[in-house]
């Protein structure tokens, strides 16, 4: 199965399924949506989101994903779960703040492959993880009040 249909397989299972909060040091997988960069169409994407700090984070392990040049293009975007929307805006963050949300979620994760993506091992200290911040994406989720 390639990537495009196991996304497409994993965003129709989690549409449906009710959104539990991520936990604290742990992750939530969410379908988020973004607006494609070049046609303003909705795309959706099955991701991890990451709480950590009292905060929601969406990480990428490189900077060339769709959905990371979508959000770097257009912030905005939904959390979309049993038939409910969550507007919000990914704001990218970088240096320590960057380096401890990839380390919570490294820690967290237990998926061999989606550990492997990343360009450190799922141990690495806080010091080598900044190092490769820069060629990751790490977005803070903030709520948007409805308009």
């Amino acid at each position: 199965m390639d990537v495009r249909a196991m996304n497409a397989e994993m965003t129709a299972k989690l549409i449906g399924a009710p959104a539990e909060p991520p936990p604290e040091g742990g992750y939530a997988l969410r379908v988020v949506e973004t607006r494609g960069r070049s046609s303003g169409a909705p795309r959706r994407v099955p991701l991890a989101v990451v709480a950590t700090d009292g905060g929601h984070y969406l990480v990428s392990p490189v900077r060339d994903r769709d959905w990371v040049v979508n959000l770097l293009a257009a912030p905005e975007c939904a959390l979309l779960a049993a038939g409910e929307r969550a507007e919000r805006r990914a704001e990218p963050v970088a240096g320590d703040e960057a380096a401890r949300v990839v380390a919570t979620y490294l820690a967290a994760m237990s998926v061999p492959w989606a550990i492997k993506a990343f360009p450190v091992p799922q141990d690495a200290s806080h010091e080598r993880i900044l190092e490769h911040v820069p060629g990751m994406a790490v977005f803070r989720l903030s709520t948007v009040d409805p308009a």
